[in-house]
């Protein structure tokens, strides 16, 4: 039968949705596959924490073809408790012919951020430890291969271990809102209207200070006018002004600045835009 071509993107999705439900239905989930012996799996840390962090070694123990499912949501857990686990965030379906070894690696982000990165060669053993919040960040990152890996490592650090959401960040803030916005309705969380790029130490623990922050002010003028941005702290210092006297034409403005937030105090400052002297907005920045 013949479909018109609407028809064709139309009825696109629900082929492809049925495909991978045929696929889980011939591939085994390979800790099936390990339990009974039919197959070898060794996951070794590459020395990395996010990325193409693990890299698994298989064997198949039989003489017959095995169809392995490597899912999305995965856990490994690290045989150093003192390091941190993988949350597997790439779907693999992994044919492994009969007497046969081969190697793939495994795409996955930290999970636990006050603990090290995995070091190098380290063991995992795969679980399938997670719960629903993490399961519904795994199906949204298995669709979104392409997203920049600190904003990922971060998200993931969010729903598995409690971080802070407002350290998505990405230097394009636009390519993570819809992450952010993803995480936030995981997690209950508001989506903050700026991102701040939290250090990460030499072992890839996450840390309570800043480098920087990344940030849309929305505004809207009624007129042309001449608009300042400023920063200032709570004693009212100004400490930034990305932007001075400008003249803008009248309408809708999301003015997007970055502010080098290293060795500033914790606490609360103020972002303020004015227009002819004039405040018109005013948001909250906490560090």
């Amino acid at each position: 039968m013949k479909y018109p071509m609407v028809l064709k993107f139309l009825l696109f999705p629900y082929i492809l949705l049925a495909s991978n439900a045929d696929l889980k239905t011939t591939y085994t989930p390979i800790n099936e596959k390990i339990s009974n012996h039919s197959i070898k799996a060794k996951f070794k840390s590459t020395g990395n924490y996010s990325g193409d962090c693990v890299v698994l070694h298989l064997e198949n123990n039989t003489n017959t073809e095995q169809k392995l499912l490597l899912e999305a949501g995965d856990k490994l857990m690290c045989e150093d408790e003192a390091m941190q686990n993988i949350f597997v965030t790439q779907t693999q379906y992994i044919v492994l012919a009969p007497l046969s070894k081969k190697q793939t690696k495994v795409t996955g982000f930290c999970c636990a951020s006050s603990k090290s990165a995995p070091e190098l060669d380290i063991a995992f053993r795969h679980t399938r430890d997670t719960v629903s919040k993490e399961l519904i960040l795994a199906k949204y990152l298995n669709t979104h291969p392409q997203l920049d890996l600190h904003a990922v490592q971060h998200a993931v650090w969010v729903v598995c271990n409690g971080a802070n959401i407002d350290g998505i960040y990405a230097d394009d803030m636009t390519s993570v809102q819809e992450l952010k916005k993803t995480v936030s309705e995981i997690t209950g969380l508001p989506v903050p209207w700026y991102t701040k790029k939290y250090d990460v130490d030499s072992a890839g623990r996450l840390q309570m200070t800043t480098s920087k922050l990344i940030a849309i002010m929305d505004f809207n003028l009624a007129k042309e006018t001449a608009v300042t941005v400023q920063i200032c702290n709570a004693h009212e210092e100004i400490l930034k002004v990305p932007m001075q006297e400008r003249m803008l034409q009248r309408g809708h403005y999301d003015y997007q600045f970055t502010w080098e937030t290293s060795f500033l105090p914790a606490g609360k400052y103020l972002a303020r835009v004015f227009s002819e002297g004039q405040l018109i907005q005013e948001r909250e920045i906490m560090l």
